[in-house]
């Protein structure tokens, strides 16, 4: 006979009162919230004792043995309490002295196993985004791309971080660049495109050929529990697209003026990829090419690089850089890349939380950034993007692959309530 599981909500309840797991306690005397420690892995302090709790619920729910590592531990506890009805009313995980967060009980069993759910708790059919996105463990969170800041231990390293030679907090140690690389680490050479069609014509995401589609593109993205990608790099000069080219480089790419590099080249000192503006031939207006060289030989370098999750920027040189995610910015709030640490521009966790918005009907999330180089941008009098002598736009691909994919099914063919239910749940994962 095949050894059952047990249910969620009583072993939860004995497991609150019998005091034995550090830091998990009921928070009211109604016995209706509780607290469970939520200590992020890479802090100093922390130690076996803090995923006690998750440890011992993979092994109740897995026959005894607890399969994976802690984070799949946590992840898999994280899914069950939103499974049974579990509610996140405070999220401290980034608090310095006590990461943790409170849940509520669900209201159909409150304090308890005595008025629990009938269901049984062997998990049903999942809704397929879920299972394509979990793997990259990477939800979104509350915050803003805009107001992004980083982790209390990644905050402590910050003055420390180099793009490229010195690895950021999780980036690879031998970044990927050769030819055919693109083929070699399993993302396509080209990304894909909307075909238009698709699950937004009748069909339905949840068909088959629709789900394997999406499927095969999340796991182009993943490698284990880790984000991959690659760039493309446009660079415009008067709004008049000079060149483009693709930059098979998992680390980041280092843009600079060196008219003798004609194609991206691997620098092994930094373990960038290095990629040159073009000279500023054939341009008629020559007050326009006349600046436009001047910014160029002043340049410098531009970083730009993925790690743990995170797009960072940096300039070196006297020339100053500004981003932003659209070429059609009109916030007229100039945005400049620091020159002194590595910058978090974008989260992947926001891009992800802005393709789950746009299954809800919103619009859909950037999958490029532009830099400006020598100018203002966003442009504090809303100049328009062709009026600037140099705009760089840089694409993540697999950003750009998982957008088309989503755009291509179809938004309206998404929205369900199984389908809010398992966004909610991704919005509390990493």
């Amino acid at each position: 006979m095949a050894h059952s599981k047990p249910l969620l909500i009583p072993w939860l309840k004995s497991s609150i009162d019998s005091k034995r797991y550090p830091g998990v306690h009921w928070t009211n005397p109604e016995q209706t919230e509780f607290c469970i420690p939520w200590k992020h892995a890479l802090r100093q302090d922390s130690s076996n004792e803090d995923v006690l709790i998750f440890k011992a619920w993979a092994e109740v729910s897995g026959n005894g043995r607890a399969q994976g590592d802690p984070s799949v531990w946590k992840r898999n506890f994280r899914s069950a309490l939103r499974a049974k009805g579990f509610k996140m009313v405070s999220d401290n995980k980034n608090d310095a002295a006590n990461p943790h967060k409170v849940y509520r009980w669900p209201e159909e069993s409150a304090s308890g196993g005595e008025g629990s759910r009938s269901k049984s708790e062997s998990p049903g059919s999942q809704d397929i985004l879920q299972e394509c996105l979990r793997g990259l463990n990477i939800s979104p969170g509350a915050e803003g791309t805009t107001g992004f800041q980083p982790p209390t231990e990644q905050q402590q390293l910050q003055n420390q971080l180099v793009i490229g030679a010195h690895p950021l907090p999780g980036q690879q140690q031998d970044p990927v660049m050769f030819e055919g690389a693109a083929r070699e680490t399993g993302l396509p050479e080209q990304p894909a495109r909307p075909a238009g069609g698709g699950a937004a014509e009748g069909g339905s995401y949840g068909d088959g050929q629709q789900a394997a589609q999406f499927l095969e593109t999340v796991n182009q993205t993943r490698d284990g529990d880790h984000f991959k990608t690659h760039f493309r790099v446009a660079v415009f000069y008067r709004g008049v697209k000079v060149s483009e080219q693709e930059v098979p480089n998992e680390a980041g790419l280092r843009l600079v003026y060196r008219p003798d590099v004609n194609d991206a080249v691997l620098d092994h000192e930094t373990g960038l990829c290095i990629v040159s503006l073009p000279r500023p031939v054939g341009i008629l207006d020559q007050i326009q090419a006349s600046l436009t060289q001047r910014i160029l030989d002043s340049l410098g370098s531009l970083d730009v690089g993925m790690s743990q999750h995170v797009i960072y920027g940096q300039r070196r040189g006297d020339v100053k850089a500004y981003w932003s995610f659209s070429k059609f910015d009109s916030s007229m709030q100039p945005r400049e890349i620091s020159k002194l640490n590595p910058e978090p521009l974008y989260q992947v966790k926001d891009f992800i939380r802005g393709l789950m918005d746009f299954f809800d009907g919103k619009e859909s999330p950037a999958s490029s950034m532009f830099f400006c180089l020598g100018e203002k941008w966003p442009d504090p009098e809303n100049k328009p993007w062709e009026k600037k002598l140099i705009m760089v736009e840089v694409v993540p691909t697999s950003m750009e692959l998982l957008k088309n994919a989503a755009v291509e099914c179809g938004a309206s063919s998404l929205r369900s309530v199984e389908l809010q239910m398992s966004l909610e749940e991704m919005m509390d994962l990493y």
